[in-house]
């Protein structure tokens, strides 16, 4: 009898609720409370709950990072409607945002379902009680005061929310055993961990960080910095320990939409259009040709952007020879910069060519100057320095970035300028 009154309340709550939420949200269609049968009609969904995403291999994949923000935002932009933008100040606290009370459309547009638990919120009052015994949610889903007093609040949605963000972002579930082994409470204590520590981004899921741009060319992978630093900013606030400390929901989908502004915003700016490096080696004429290798020719030439003397690198990747070389320099030169590595200008895919754009050292390389008698002692003793430097730097790696090998180190390898200032360059072994 008491299961049967439970059942009946949960299905009235769920009908007011729905009654009076549309907007990204399951649509109600209709009702039947007849012959003891109580009966909510809702949307046919073409859609799936975010939990079959998580837990889906062969789903997970199909989620970008841009998707995986839009996701967040409609889920987002559904709570702050039910906190802040209903009709005579009424407020709905959901009380149980979870993957499993998100469904997904087949555009990956993303709705809140299951009122079950929601309840309205008296304008007079900051937190409603339930039943602790009969939630849903694991302790991984909810903050621990809610837990604990059995007392929900706008910060309970905000909490489970800040959850929600990160089992998005690190593509697997907040009680994982991967978490719970290091902590009782799941996902979120261990990212509040590990983000005060610096290694957050270490959890993100390995699917975003393999992203790349268009045309598949992998140069940027994973997405933009400025876009998941925002994110991830604002998922720690969201499940700080403190209830008080964590923000609105207006305050997190404002910092959302930077976060998905940033991405959108994203541009490749070292690409270079085909036919600008042709109009700055003459179609890359023979006169303009400063050196020959195995897989490439490299010609000198002023981009027409600019007064900067450029050199271009035009490799020859015909059956595959030199593909490996040409990604290699091209990601290393992008990541590692320093004051002694040969400067990256740009990057030209298009039309079977591939070429990379360095800066113009204006000596060329140390094995042409060997002999100069310009090569005084002291001016040979910086030369090494520079290229000591220059490995140094390389064999530390930065920020745990992996350690370069070069495999190459040769005079002419060894580029140039005016003050004799030494730069390593050749970076395909």
């Amino acid at each position: 009898m008491e299961n049967t009154k439970m059942e009946k309340n949960y299905c009235i709550m769920k009908l007011k609720c729905l009654q009076l939420v549309s907007i990204l949200t399951v649509t109600l269609v209709g009702f039947c409370d007849e012959d003891h049968e109580m009966i909510l009609v809702l949307e046919t969904p073409s859609h799936e709950s975010l939990h079959e995403y998580l837990v889906l291999k062969e789903k997970s994949i199909t989620l970008s990072w841009s998707k995986r923000l839009r996701i967040c935002l409609d889920v987002g932009r559904g709570l702050k409607y039910l906190h802040y933008e209903m009709e005579d100040q009424m407020m709905i606290l959901h009380c149980a945002i979870w993957n499993k009370a998100i469904i997904v459309d087949e555009n990956f547009g993303a709705k809140i379902c299951n009122f079950s638990y929601s309840a309205f919120l008296q304008p007079n009052r900051n937190y409603v009680s339930f039943n602790q015994d009969s939630f849903c949610m694991t302790c991984c889903h909810q903050d621990r005061d809610t837990f604990e007093t059995g007392k929900c609040k706008r910060e309970t949605d905000v909490y489970s929310f800040g959850v929600l963000l990160f089992e998005i972002a690190c593509g697997k579930l907040a009680n994982d055993g991967i978490y719970r082994r290091s902590d009782t409470r799941g996902l979120a204590s261990v990212a509040r961990k590990c983000f005060y520590n610096g290694t957050l981004k270490e959890m993100i899921d390995p699917i975003i960080k393999e992203e790349s741009l268009e045309n598949n060319f992998a140069l940027f992978r994973g997405p933009n910095e400025n876009s998941l630093d925002a994110f991830l900013r604002i998922a720690v606030a969201c499940v700080d320990i403190n209830q008080d400390k964590r923000p609105t929901m207006k305050v997190v989908v404002e910092e959302l939409e930077k976060a998905l502004s940033y991405q959108k915003n994203h541009k490749d700016t070292l690409r270079i259009a085909l036919e600008d490096v042709k109009l700055a080696t003459e179609n890359f004429h023979e006169k303009h040709c400063v050196g020959q290798g195995g897989f490439r020719k490299v010609y000198i030439g002023n981009l027409s952007k600019g007064d900067d003397t450029i050199v271009a690198k035009l490799l020859d990747v015909k059956g595959g020879q030199g593909e490996k070389e040409f990604q290699n320099e091209l990601q290393i030169l992008f990541k590692y910069k320093h004051n002694n590595i040969i400067g990256l200008v740009g990057y030209c895919v298009e039309n079977d060519s591939k070429i990379i754009v360095y800066e113009y050292a204006s000596r060329g390389s140390l094995d042409r100057h060997l002999d100069d008698p310009c090569l005084t002692w002291t001016t040979r003793l910086n030369i090494c320095i520079d290229i000591a430097t220059a490995l140094d730097f390389l064999h530390s790696g930065i920020e745990k970035q992996a350690t370069v090998i070069h495999r190459d180190i040769k005079a002419a390898n060894i580029l140039l300028n005016d003050d004799w200032h030494a730069k390593l360059g050749d970076f395909g072994l």
